[in-house]
């Protein structure tokens, strides 16, 4: 039996006008194209395109992020965030791969790290072994020769520096 893959399309399955304004909490799959107002929280399965003129203040959370117009609030993408001119970004960015061209303005900070469960994983595993459970490793010193240089030791002196008079 011949099975066909189902082809990956960019048509646009929702679309908010550049007239609309909304409020609350928004989810979807697909694509959606948001040119109007927003204000509140994003999920997305899918792509957000935020158009040129649109404003969004609200924390995004989507496989892909497509920014044009302005926005406020975190953003997180599991797969890539793309920043066209004339977009204007003010929070913070997480995402594997970004793309910002000339022209954008970001202000926020940016990690693009896909490990982050890995490592917060680790830390949380060292914190709970403490230094007193490891077995110390005994280093003989009769292994190393000794290194003598005369011209880098000093004397010690039996007074204070003079940074430190009022010790005195």
């Amino acid at each position: 039996m011949l099975r066909f893959r189902k082809a990956k399309s960019d048509a646009v399955s929702g679309f908010l006008g550049a007239q609309t304004e909304f409020q609350g909490k928004l989810a979807f799959s697909g694509v959606v194209h948001l040119d109007g107002h927003f204000a509140g929280e994003i999920i997305s399965r899918g792509t957000l395109v935020v158009g040129k003129d649109s404003v969004v203040h609200a924390q995004i959370h989507s496989n892909v992020l497509k920014i044009a117009g302005e926005v406020r609030g975190d953003l997180i993408a599991t797969e890539k965030i793309e920043l066209y001119p004339p977009a204007k970004v003010y929070g913070n960015i997480r995402t594997p791969s970004l793309v910002v061209e000339e022209g954008v303005i970001f202000e926020g900070t940016c990690s693009m790290s896909s490990l982050q469960p890995e490592i917060t994983a680790l830390v949380q595993e060292e914190a709970e072994t403490s230094p007193e459970d490891e077995p110390l490793e005994a280093i003989s010193a009769q292994a190393w020769p000794p290194y003598e240089d005369p011209g880098t030791l000093e004397p010690e002196s039996s007074e204070k520096s003079p940074l430190h008079k009022h010790d005195r």
